[in-house]
């Protein structure tokens, strides 16, 4: 991957993803710049004196590129790596599963419960008729079913009673490895998805069957999970997951009205923290989530998405699931994200925002292009409303001054027997008076040569640690 490539992703999320984001609370009065919850709100106005020039923010952008690079080495999960080699090839595909998978087997039988009905579609090709029977179940699955501890020794798995579920192993080095699943609080049951297994045909005087068993899963939702695997009796990771479905009447999540909050952390034990928070959904009204990356304490990347959710019809998550499910048979049309966001702060020294104020319209007027590709007034007239709807900005050190805004741009295609066809690119527009530069043009491999050079060795030394090369 070229940096340049790189860069334009993190513009481009900006544009696209939070059209596909929901929604947080109204902006508060006065948001901490550097909250990836909220949006900053800009200086309005475009104050040159203020601005850096397109040198000057190259030369900023190249200096936090290097320094994110040099803090997050290869070197830090050489350790993890090894240890992941290890089990891959130990305890792969030639090991002994036998114990497990009938264990895993037996706890999915007992979980599952004939319903005594059947479906049957039907679908007619002329003469021909087929037939789709489908036997219906249901499976209640909760985690404290699921319990034993195996440990491996000999080649193959072995299972002893045990109050929660673990697995015991031995690293590279001979030190005991434990991976282990634990589970607290109030449990929720959820319809979470459909599954179909086929399981016989037959066929008769142009008729044909086939026959599945259709299995409804729901999942015991707890509110705490905690996942640990430990090496020699340190923490390697440590993964703990929060969930509030409270709200919830019954067992399914309509995405019309349900509503869920939740938060994950994942600790590495060489210091790397990935905290997942703030996750929550409220049909058609609100959701958001926050991301934050930190190591030995120092935040390195956060994120921040949110929008106002609307117009979704009333629908089950696990209807998704189903192999007869049709979109067309619920009303998406009127689904909409308004004041959506994304922000993406880099080491609190680079910040970019996106705001997009009603993102139905704004994809509408993308696609609406895209249609008139081949008139340059159409496609140049629905480019500009959907920038209308668009404030896309880049900040420095968490300041609200915005050095440079990010915009579509028509530009020609190309032009065969006659017609001149249109498309459009992403272009920084900065704030010192210059004109606007294209992503490319922006991040050329001439300017930005140390940082491509430094991240292409960065990459190749993540990639040692699983023995793959990279083509570059």
């Amino acid at each position: 991957m070229k940096l340049k490539h790189f860069l334009s992703f993190l513009f481009g999320l900006l544009l696209t993803g939070s059209l596909f984001t929901a929604c947080g609370d109204d902006d508060p009065a006065d948001p901490a710049p550097n909250d990836p919850s909220q949006p900053s709100k800009p200086d309005p106005g475009t104050d040159p004196s203020k601005a850096l020039s397109p040198a000057e923010q190259k030369e900023k952008m190249e200096a936090i590129a290097l320094d994110f690079m040099n803090a997050t080495p290869a070197s830090d999960f050489k350790d993890i790596a090894d240890l992941s080699q290890h089990i891959a090839e130990t305890y792969g595909d030639d090991y002994e599963w036998d114990a497990v998978e009938e264990w895993a087997q037996d706890c999915f039988d007992a979980a599952r419960t004939a319903t005594g009905t059947t479906d049957t579609e039907t679908e007619h090709y002329g003469s021909y008729t087929d037939n789709y029977i489908y036997t219906n179940y249901t499976a209640l699955l909760i985690a404290s079913n699921f319990k034993g501890k195996f440990t491996a020794a000999n080649g193959r798995w072995k299972r002893t009673d045990d109050a929660g579920l673990s697995f015991v192993f031995r690293d590279q080095n001979g030190a005991e490895c434990v991976l282990k699943l634990e589970t607290s609080g109030q449990v929720k049951p959820v319809k979470c998805f459909v599954l179909d297994d086929w399981t016989d045909y037959d066929y008769s005087n142009y008729v044909s069957n086939d026959y599945y068993d259709r299995t409804t899963y729901t999942i015991g939702v707890p509110e705490n999970i905690v996942v640990t695997l430990t090496q020699g009796g340190k923490s390697v990771v440590k993964t703990t997951v929060k969930v509030d479905l409270k709200s919830l009447s019954g067992e399914n999540f309509d995405i019309s009205k349900s509503a869920i909050t939740a938060s994950a952390v994942v600790e590495l034990g060489n210091g790397y923290k990935f905290d997942t928070s703030e996750v929550a959904y409220t049909g058609n009204t609100k959701a958001s989530v926050t991301f934050k990356m930190s190591k030995g304490g120092q935040q390195l990347v956060a994120l921040g998405m949110a929008a106002d959710v609307m117009g979704l019809p009333a629908c089950n998550v696990d209807a998704f699931t189903k192999g007869n499910f049709d979109g067309d048979d619920y009303d998406f049309d009127k689904a909409n994200g308004k004041n959506a966001f994304v922000k993406v702060d880099v080491m609190g020294r680079m910040q970019f925002q996106g705001v997009v104020s009603d993102g139905r319209k704004y994809a509408d007027y993308i696609e609406n292009a895209y249609d008139n590709d081949d008139s340059e007034s159409a496609f140049k007239s629905y480019l500009n409303q959907a920038n209308s709807l668009a404030e896309i900005y880049l900040f420095y050190d968490n300041k609200t001054t915005k050095h440079a805004a990010v915009r579509f741009e028509p530009f020609i295609d190309e032009m065969w027997n006659g017609t001149t066809y249109w498309t459009a690119e992403p272009v920084i527009v900065f704030f010192d008076g210059s004109s606007y530069s294209t992503f490319s043009a922006f991040f050329n491999e001439s300017d930005f040569k140390t940082v491509i050079n430094s991240f292409k060795k960065l990459a190749n030394r993540y990639a040692e640690l699983v023995d793959e090369e990279i083509d570059w």
